[in-house]
């Protein structure tokens, strides 16, 4: 008998996604062009490195490491609900805010719903929408480079089922203000989610007395994303967090995996809760510094959107343009973010970064832009 040939059948959601294909390692980068000196001002992070409280509570667990996580994460759940206003029921956590996100695919959508969203926001969204087989409607952006919340209303019909907005908007930094984010939650349809993912909610509460808090609402179709990554520097770590009414928390937890976070996750957000000092440092470095491009960009007629992350994207028309900078920059040893993956293919962004990496990206624009 000859052997017989089996081959397994991907589904065509999964054949169509593009695996993820890291450029050459940073520090190869590095070693090729000969850099002394570099602003690694690409992904966001913060470059103050870790919360030390976080640490100081991550090492003291490891001695647990022989034992299973709290599933339910009790004490994270309980200081995060304390500190929004909220009862324990109300709040979820997970393996950072894009775990959730991909858990409510699992949590709340049946065959032929669909997400409603922009396009030109955070492209995880679309990656995870796709892995679960979840169509995604898009409508443009507005000029701001914001949710256009009129179009995603009108766009909304019996397949939507939720409805994604990125506050501020990753990866352009626009914001929805308090009062444009309530009208627009008061008139969509009951029965159709609202996620307001605010992974910069610390930064930008601090640049704008018009920044919403999401978390505080009481709408029973109202699910708030939070993370540890980005004020409290804890992103290799994956501890985010989701805010909501109790039935829609309760899916969240049914469906996560069982012992996720882990030991060390939980807690880091333990601690990284109790480090206002560091958190301070971040954001008051963050409302300084993004200054200081404000005025480099002016300065160089650089068009750039008015920020309210810790981030700035950079608006060249052209994606020429954008990739002669990314080059320039890159050779000077400082290195942002080009958008196309974003659907912003003539659009740069940079992360705010400690005072001599800004510096050191203000004088590499102004040396580039002088050519």
């Amino acid at each position: 008998m000859g052997e017989r040939k089996v081959m397994i059948q991907i589904p065509e959601n999964i054949t169509e996604l593009k695996s993820y294909k890291p450029g050459k390692p940073l520090s190869q980068v590095i070693e090729e062009l000969g850099l002394t000196e570099v602003a690694v001002l690409w992904n966001n992070e913060n470059n103050f490195g870790p919360s030390p409280k976080a640490m100081e509570f991550v090492t003291a667990s490891l001695s647990n490491s022989h034992v299973y996580p709290d599933p339910v994460c009790t004490e994270l759940r309980n200081l995060l609900a304390a500190k929004w206003n909220r009862k324990f029921e109300q709040v979820a956590v997970g393996n950072g805010s894009e775990s959730i996100f991909n858990n409510l695919f699992n949590a709340f959508f049946e065959n032929g719903d669909e997400l409603l969203t922009c396009s030109g926001t955070f492209v995880a969204v679309y990656i995870w929408a796709k892995a679960n087989n979840v169509k995604v409607q898009t409508v443009p952006l507005s000029d701001g480079f914001t949710f256009d919340l009129d179009a995603l209303y009108n766009a909304i019909y019996d397949k939507t089922k939720a409805i994604y907005l990125s506050n501020p908007n990753n990866p352009t930094g626009a914001m929805i203000p308090e009062q444009d984010l309530k009208a627009f939650i008061e008139k969509v349809p009951s029965n159709v989610l609202i996620i307001v993912d605010e992974a910069y909610f610390e930064f930008a509460h601090d640049l704008s007395t018009e920044f919403p808090n999401s978390a505080s609402y009481n709408y029973e179709n109202v699910l708030t994303l939070r993370t540890f990554s980005k004020a409290y520097g804890i992103a290799a770590i994956r501890i985010g967090y989701a805010i909501g009414h109790e039935k829609l928390i309760e899916a969240i937890m049914k469906v996560k995996l069982t012992f996720e976070p882990s030991n060390l996750a939980q807690a880091a957000g333990i601690g990284a809760l109790s480090d206002e000092e560091y958190l301070n440092k971040t954001i008051e470095n963050n409302t300084t510094e993004i200054k200081k491009y404000y005025q480099t960009f002016e300065a160089l007629n650089l068009n750039y959107t008015p920020s309210f992350g810790n981030f700035v994207m950079l608006n060249f028309e052209n994606e020429e343009t954008v990739h002669f900078y990314f080059e320039e920059l890159m050779k000077l040893g400082v290195f942002v973010r080009p958008l196309k993956a974003f659907g912003l293919p003539h659009c740069l962004r940079i992360t705010v970064g400690l005072p001599r990496e800004n510096e050191m990206c203000i004088e590499a624009l102004t040396e580039i832009a002088s050519r």
